[in-house]
C-alpha cells in the first residue's frame, strides 16, 4: 500500500508555481552563463510605441541575479502585473457570484431539457447548444470549470439520443475550447496578451469572430460525423463495449428552474460584456475600466437576486479563491521577465533566435512560433500565464523578423487554446474521468480533430499575414 502510494506521487505532475518557480531558477542561471546584451529601443512614429532597433544590439558587461534578488524580481513581477492580476481577480469573482445564483446551472439544464423533450429535433438542439457554448467561452465567461461539472448530464443525455460518451464530450468540452481559443473579446488570454503587445485591448476582433465561426462550424461537422455514425452502427464506436449502465443524470441539477431572476442575472452579464466592446472600440477604455464593469455586473446581478449587501461581498469574497491561481501566476511568469530584464540577458535571447528565425519565411517562423507556443502550453496551461511567460519574448521577435504584434497575439491564442483539448496538463484528464472516457481512447477520437484544427489555424495565421492584420 505504501509502495503504490509513492509511486502515486511520483506520476504527480508539478504544480504550474513548481513549473515557474523551476525556470526563475534556471533563468537565474542563466543570467550567470549567457552574455549579457541590449538593444537600444526607440518610438516608432506610425504606432506610437516602444520598438527595437535591429542594428543596435551589442554585448555589454555581465550583470547576474543572485538567489536573494531573484525573490525581490518575483515580488517585483507580482506588482508589475497587479493590473493584469486585478482584472483576473474581477472577472472571476463575477463569474462565481453568477454561478452561485444558479444562472449558468439553470442556462444549461434548460438546452438539456429542450433536446430530451424534443428528441426528433435532436440534431439541430445539438447544434444550438455547440454555437451558444462556443460563442460564450469566447468571451472568457464560459470556461472548462462550468461545463465540466455538466459533463455527467451530457454523458447520459448522448447515451439516451443514442450516441456515446465521446458525443459528450463534442457537445460539451470541444465547443468551450474552441470559442476559449477564438477568444473574441476573452481577458485571459488575448486581453494579457494584447496589454502586454501594447495593442488596444479586442482589437482585431473581426478576423476572430471569423475564426470563431469557422472553427465552431468545423467542431460541429466532426461531432455529428461521428455521431451519426455511431448511432447507425453501435459497433463503430471507438468506446464500444464499455459499461456505462450506471450513468444517470443529475436530476437535482438538471432540475435547476430558469427563474425569472436568473434570466436577467445573464442578460446582465450579456449587456456587460456588451459595455465592454463599446467602451473598449469607442470610448477607449482599458484594463481598469473592464474590471469595473465585472465588479457593477455582480452588484447588479446580486441586486437582482435580492441579496443583502453582505451576502454578495461574501460571494464575491469566495470568488476571489477561484481565481487565485491565474492571478497570481500571471505575477509569478512576469518574474521571469524581470530577472531577465535585470541579468541583461533577454535582448541576448531574443538577438539569437530573431538571428536564426530570419532566415526563415515570415510563413515559416510563424509556424514555428504556433509549435512552440503548443510545447509550452504543456507546461503552463495557463493562458494568462503562458502569456505574461511567453509574449515579452515573442512580442521582440516579431519585431525583428517583420510579423506585426497582432498576428504574434494570434500565434499565441492558437497555441494556448487549442492545444488545452489535447494536453493533459489541463482538463483533459478530469473530462474524461466524468465522461468515463480511458485516455487512450479520447486520443484515438480526438488526434484527427486536432490535426485538422493544427491546419486551420496555420491557414489562418498565413491568411493574418497575407492581409497584414493589424490593430484595428
Amino acid at each position: 500500500m505504501k509502495r503504490k502510494v509513492i509511486q502515486e506521487r511520483k506520476r504527480e505532475f508539478p504544480h504550474v508555481f513548481v513549473i515557474l518557480l523551476a525556470i526563475i531558477v534556471i533563468v537565474c542561471i542563466l543570467t550567470y552563463i549567457v552574455p549579457a546584451g541590449q538593444y537600444q529601443r526607440v518610438l516608432d512614429d506610425v504606432s506610437n510605441r516602444m520598438v527595437i532597433d535591429p542594428d543596435s544590439f551589442a554585448y555589454m558587461d555581465s550583470t547576474p541575479v543572485n538567489p536573494f534578488k531573484m525573490f525581490v524580481a518575483l515580488i517585483e513581477g507580482l506588482i508589475q502585473a497587479s493590473n493584469i492580476t486585478f482584472l483576473i481577480f474581477s472577472a472571476f469573482s463575477c463569474l462565481y457570484l453568477i454561478e452561485q445564483t444558479g444562472a449558468l446551472d439553470a442556462s444549461i439544464a434548460l438546452m438539456v431539457r429542450k433536446t430530451q423533450a424534443k428528441p426528433k429535433y435532436a440534431t439541430a438542439i445539438l447544434i444550438m447548444i455547440m454555437i451558444v457554448l462556443s460563442a460564450w467561452a469566447s468571451t472568457g465567461t464560459m470556461s472548462y470549470e462550468e461545463i465540466i461539472a455538466f459533463i455527467p448530464v451530457f454523458l447520459a443525455l448522448s447515451l439516451a439520443l443514442g450516441y456515446d460518451a465521446l458525443v459528450a464530450l463534442g457537445i460539451s468540452l470541444l465547443p468551450v475550447g474552441v470559442g476559449f481559443s477564438s477568444a473574441t473579446v476573452n481577458p485571459f488570454s488575448v486581453g494579457v496578451a494584447q496589454t502586454i503587445a501594447e495593442l488596444p485591448l479586442f482589437s482585431g476582433i473581426g478576423y476572430r469572430i471569423l475564426v470563431l465561426v469557422v472553427m465552431t462550424t468545423v467542431t460541429i461537422v466532426y461531432v455529428l460525423t461521428y455521431a451519426k455514425k455511431i448511432q447507425k452502427d453501435p459497433s463503430k464506436s471507438i468506446v464500444a463495449g464499455l459499461d456505462y449502465s450506471d450513468v444517470e443524470i443529475d436530476e437535482e441539477r438538471m432540475q435547476t428552474p430558469f427563474t425569472k431572476e436568473r434570466k436577467i442575472s445573464i442578460c446582465i452579464l450579456f449587456i456587460g460584456i456588451g459595455i465592454m466592446a463599446f467602451g473598449l472600440i469607442k470610448l477607449k477604455w482599458y484594463i481598469n475600466e473592464i474590471a469595473a464593469i465585472f465588479i457593477i455586473v455582480s452588484i447588479l446581478v446580486g441586486i437582482v437576486n435580492k441579496w443583502n449587501a453582505n451576502k454578495i461581498t461574501n460571494t464575491l469574497v469566495a470568488g476571489l479563491s477561484k481565481g487565485v491561481v491565474s492571478a497570481l501566476v500571471v505575477g509569478v511568469a512576469r518574474g521571469i521577465l524581470v530577472v531577465l530584464t535585470k541579468g541583461n540577458i533577454i535582448d541576448t535571447i531574443i538577438h539569437s533566435a530573431a538571428s536564426a528565425l530570419e532566415s526563415l519565411s515570415l510563413y515559416a517562423s510563424s509556424v514555428g512560433m504556433l509549435v512552440l507556443q503548443n510545447l509550452i502550453n504543456f507546461l503552463i496551461p495557463s493562458a494568462s500565464g503562458q502569456a505574461a511567460a511567453t509574449m515579452p519574448i515573442m512580442i521582440p521577435i516579431a519585431d525583428l523578423i517583420g510579423i506585426n504584434r497582432q498576428i504574434a497575439v494570434l500565434i499565441f491564442q492558437f497555441g494556448d487554446g487549442f492545444s488545452n483539448i489535447f494536453w493533459p496538463t489541463g482538463f483533459v484528464l478530469i473530462a474524461c474521468t466524468m465522461a468515463k472516457v480511458p485516455i487512450n481512447k479520447y486520443y484515438k477520437w480526438i488526434i484527427p480533430y486536432f490535426i485538422i484544427c493544427f491546419i486551420l489555424q496555420i491557414v489562418f495565421i498565413f491568411g493574418a499575414i497575407a492581409m497584414n492584420y493589424g490593430p484595428f
